[in-house]
């Protein structure tokens, strides 16, 4: 699976702009394959599905909480159970 992670950075006035870009439809695809071919959904250990760098970046900042934490954890079930970004998970999570 291709999901090239790009940074860019230049300058503009007296500020250093950072932007970052992820082009996401292979994993959008993969956690669509992977609905549809009806893989276990309620196995203690199974594949809940995919979640982009760049946006687990922008819920990072968004949060303000520590990648790892169990306070990020239960923020990005939240998030992924809100409807907003369904495309992201194979079963409920």
């Amino acid at each position: 699976m291709k999901d090239v992670l790009q940074t860019r950075i230049k300058q503009e006035d007296d500020k250093v702009v950072i932007s970052r870009s992820q082009d996401v439809q292979a994993i959008l695809d993969y956690n669509k394959e992977k609905q549809i071919a009806g893989t276990k959904a309620h196995s203690e250990m199974r594949h809940v599905g995919q979640i982009p760098f760049v946006v687990v970046e922008m819920w990072l900042k968004e949060s303000g909480l520590r990648l790892g934490s169990q306070e990020f954890a239960q923020y990005v079930k939240k998030k992924l159970m809100s409807g907003d970004f369904s495309k992201l998970i194979v079963h409920g999570y």
